[in-house]
């Protein structure tokens, strides 16, 4: 009877884990990969007798981890929504909670790789499993920004495709847009000599894509949110009014007056008639200069940040465009002060000089430029050495920029430094 209803436990986990790759062996069958040696990516771990009928059991997680790791293992709870008793894992437990299907914030996933980092260099044995309800979204956004973190992996794009080829059979891991978008904000963060800070900006406008499926949600509310608390579920509504637009009418919702924002922003728009949620998106405002076009007047800077379709949360599923158009866009107006001091006004731009036979190395726009810092350029461009001294102004900073404060090699392994003092 026993061996009856594990052989129907495991039929059913194997159902509910979808497209996770599950390990199986030596007597186990349980939601969970080895994303590396040292590091698991797994499922919610369930003490409740009802539930590990299709989740990972309890005391199942616990004696793998102990004959496979022993002593030398500490599990990362990321669950928002449930905890349960770390001493059931001999008080090797992290919680780093955020809430499912959103991305966590920037200090919670500076404070998480930090933690993870710190374990990991503690003893070559040591490893880390890592788990959300699922084992996948919450999951894979926080493993892939330590894999960037730890230098692992060197971009956003190849930290989320090595995870999701090990996590699932069909690639897609990492899926909800704003996490994969927190993933790219990291990466930028990990190689920007700027510490990260909580810049003030004002929503001022919020524009649409012209489509006539759009005219068929009728009046929309436009919520904002700005998360309180980097550690908690505190995401208070910010105290202004909400805002309505009706869509048979208009594509462009005025923010008026504006709108102060800093930090972690969530834009949420329901349906008025059937107060359902549409679709919402994350943003980040610390990079939202480097993610937008800008213009400035050297006292005002305006910058337009646009989401294309498949960087929306919801709108991405709508693959068949029954309810919006393929060529669907969100663009939003933020308003900041142009941060420029007097030495970066007064500096010209540095020119470029070779450090390789077969590399040019060119310098970048004045509203990035960083003095008295080494500063080491990873994959720019392969050009004739005829090229030094050229100006290239227009490469989108996170794109190229790696602040160290040693040469770093470029895809080529070729060394490129520019040094400015």
């Amino acid at each position: 009877m026993a061996n009856t209803i594990s052989l129907m436990s495991n039929v059913i986990r194997n159902v509910v884990s979808k497209n996770r790759i599950r390990y199986k062996g030596e007597r186990f069958d349980l939601d969970l990969t080895y994303i590396y040696d040292n590091i698991i990516a797994m499922g919610y771990p369930s003490p409740d007798k009802l539930e590990r009928m299709y989740r990972n059991c309890q005391e199942d997680v616990l004696k793998f981890l102990d004959e496979k790791h022993g002593d030398h293992y500490k599990i990362y709870n990321l669950c928002l929504e449930r905890i349960y008793d770390s001493n059931k894992f001999h008080g090797r437990v992290a919680i780093f909670p955020f809430e499912d299907h959103n991305p966590p914030t920037i200090e919670l996933i500076q404070k998480f790789c930090k933690d993870v980092d710190s374990w990991l260099k503690e003893d070559v044995l040591n490893v880390v499993a890592v788990h959300c309800k699922a084992g996948k979204g919450r999951t894979g956004t926080m493993i892939c920004a330590y894999l960037l973190y730890s230098g692992l992996q060197k971009s956003a794009d190849e930290a989320l495709a090595w995870y999701d080829e090990k996590r699932t059979k069909d690639g897609k891991g990492v899926t909800i847009p704003s996490q994969r978008r927190y993933v790219q904000y990291f990466s930028n963060l990990v190689c920007s000599s700027v510490p990260y800070s909580k810049k003030m900006f004002k929503v001022c406008e919020i524009r649409f894509s012209e489509s006539s499926l759009l005219k068929n949600l009728g009046t929309v509310k436009c919520k904002v949110f700005v998360l309180q608390d980097s550690t908690t579920e505190n995401v208070k509504e910010h105290s202004s009014k909400k805002w309505t637009v009706d869509f048979q009418e208009s594509c462009v919702l005025n923010i008026n007056p504006s709108l102060s924002v800093a930090g972690d922003i969530k834009f949420e728009f329901e349906q008025k008639s059937s107060e359902k949620v549409i679709f919402h998106f994350w943003l980040n405002t610390f990079f939202v200069q480097n993610s937008s076009v800008c213009e400035s007047d050297g006292t005002l800077l305006k910058c337009t940040y646009t989401l294309k379709k498949s960087e929306i949360d919801g709108v991405h599923k709508d693959r068949k465009h029954k309810s919006f158009s393929e060529d669907f866009k969100i663009s939003i107006l933020f308003e900041g002060e142009a941060c420029f001091n007097d030495e970066t006004k007064s500096k010209k731009q540095p020119k470029a000089a070779l450090e390789n036979q077969d590399i040019s190395i060119f310098a970048y726009k004045e509203d990035e430029f960083h003095p008295n810092l080494r500063l080491a350029v990873e994959t720019l461009i392969a050009q004739p050495c005829t090229n030094v001294g050229r100006l290239f102004s227009t490469f989108r900073r996170e794109t190229w920029l790696r602040t160290t404060t040693e040469s770093c090699p470029n895809e080529g392994n070729r060394l490129i430094t520019l040094n400015f003092n």
